[in-house]
């Protein structure tokens, strides 16, 4: 598309957008999303024209592949499969997929893997402090010199103090027990609130229906995506058979339809699919970090001007501030 010796600024550049929020949004005519804000405040700084037109994401890619567009506005993953045909800008911001499902209208909440792991410590805390209590006071009345019952009883005065409620029916007389009991009040009382803390953020967090700790998970379940994307060939890589649809919108509406049991996508996208619908939640931690960028055809002219443009924004803090307005 370029003659020899033409430069970025003779003439005007051709853009191609795919729609997917937040990073491209279509309303009414009007562009608007966190990649699109980031181009047009990159082009003011460049001092270059453009028009931009809309395109389906593999058909926006292949337009800048083979040079007929000279730029690609999206949510625009830099994986190395696409540098080897394209070239890139500066990343405009950090990516990676995520996975999102149904939130769980269970009653029981879903406890996360800390919350066990602290249950058990728990546990293991009050059976210490009970053979403590029990080895401390044996002998007196309030606890037996027997193991059964005196344990259970030492278990019993354990949980009151532990849990401050502390009703005085067992109380240590000597002073190795009321060492012990010490334990229990500066450690036992400490471990306990906090481990309760955790349970109630469990409780009131929104619990997935399908949870995501990790890529093997996903094998067990229906995934969705959007097709002709780095999600997608990431699935296909990792041998996970995934549903793929044209918009994410489809993807999201075969969700609540029962048809797949999460859909991954760029964490970006995820991200703000979360906030604006609420019986979706994010499922799980982020997986496949990488960066997002705008594409360009190789030895590109435009993209020495984008990239100092890019790099203003990003010492003169509108990028930050354009970053903070949509995530």
């Amino acid at each position: 598309m370029w003659a020899a010796g033409e430069t970025a600024a003779d003439a005007p550049l051709t853009a191609v957008a795919s729609t997917l929020e937040p990073c491209v949004i279509e309303s009414d005519g009007q562009l608007g999303g966190f990649s699109i804000e980031i181009w047009q405040a990159a082009a003011q700084r460049a001092g270059f024209d453009y028009e931009i037109s809309m395109r389906p994401f593999a058909e926006m890619m292949a337009l800048v592949g083979s040079g007929q567009a000279d730029v690609a506005i999206g949510c625009v993953s830099i994986i190395n499969e696409r540098e080897a045909a394209l070239d890139f800008t500066h990343p405009i911001g950090d990516g990676g997929l995520l996975a999102a499902s149904l939130i769980d209208q269970g009653l029981i909440p879903q406890f996360s893997a800390r919350s066990e792991a602290m249950l058990w410590t728990l546990l293991g805390l009050l059976v210490f402090f009970a053979h403590l209590m029990w080895w401390s006071e044996r002998g007196r009345d309030a606890i037996n010199d027997r193991y059964f019952p005196g344990i259970f009883q030492s278990l019993w005065f354990c949980v009151v103090t532990m849990s401050t409620v502390g009703y005085g029916d067992v109380t240590p007389i000597k002073w190795l027990g009321r060492i012990a009991a010490a334990l229990v009040i500066l450690l036992g009382v400490t471990a306990f609130g906090v481990i309760f803390g955790q349970f109630v953020a469990d409780a009131e967090r929104s619990s997935a229906t399908h949870p995501v700790a990790s890529l093997s998970d996903l094998r067990g379940y229906r995934v969705a995506t959007k097709a002709d994307t780095a999600s997608a060939s990431f699935l296909k890589a990792q041998g996970i058979q995934a549903a793929e649809f044209p918009i994410l919108a489809e993807a999201v509406a075969a969700l609540r339809e029962g048809a797949t049991d999460v859909v991954v996508h760029d964490a970006v996208a995820i991200k703000y699919l979360v906030q604006k619908n609420t019986d979706l939640t994010q499922a799980g931690p982020a997986f496949n970090f990488h960066h997002l960028g705008f594409a360009l055809p190789q030895n590109s002219p435009w993209r020495e001007p984008i990239n100092r443009a890019i790099l203003e924004l990003r010492e003169n803090g509108l990028h930050q501030a354009i970053h903070d307005r949509w995530f």
